[in-house]
């Protein structure tokens, strides 16, 4: 009975742990994006995709990174964030990794705040970690 309940508050700490480590993400990236529009907008429109794309993308992005934190939040809705994320960092990091094994032309911009002074390498492991991290959530979440 005493390793069962341990299971429990343990899951929980996890659980609690990964959700606020992807909301204060989801946060942090998508209100910096909104606040740094124009230099964000300039990084996006510099991505190798045409400025067509680029311009619903500058838009879109930070928008659903702002929603994503907001639906981790709230308990009725968060299977839906977690799901979210894991498609969000799916497309980011094939991105990056894709960026990593130099498949485009040129290098465009980092785009990712306090990750672009890293590489690219390890802006693929650690977008790849929390990509797994989301996925992990989804598994608790939907354990109940």
């Amino acid at each position: 009975m005493f390793r069962y309940g341990y299971y429990m508050v343990l899951r929980k700490w996890i659980a609690h742990i990964i959700l606020w480590t992807l909301i204060v993400m989801w946060t942090y990236t998508g209100v910096g994006k909104l606040v740094a529009y124009q230099n964000f907008r300039g990084a996006i429109l510099n991505q190798p995709f045409p400025n067509a794309i680029g311009a619903y993308v500058s838009i879109i992005v930070p928008l659903l990174e702002v929603l994503l934190a907001i639906l981790l939040i709230n308990l009725k809705t968060r299977v839906l964030g977690f799901m979210g994320s894991i498609a969000m960092m799916s497309a980011f990091t094939t991105y990056v990794g894709l960026v990593w094994v130099e498949a485009f032309e040129r290098v465009p911009c980092g785009c990712a705040g306090i990750l672009e002074s890293v590489g690219w390498e390890v802006h693929f492991y650690i977008n790849l970690s929390l990509l797994l991290l989301a996925m992990i959530g989804l598994l608790i979440a939907n354990e109940k």
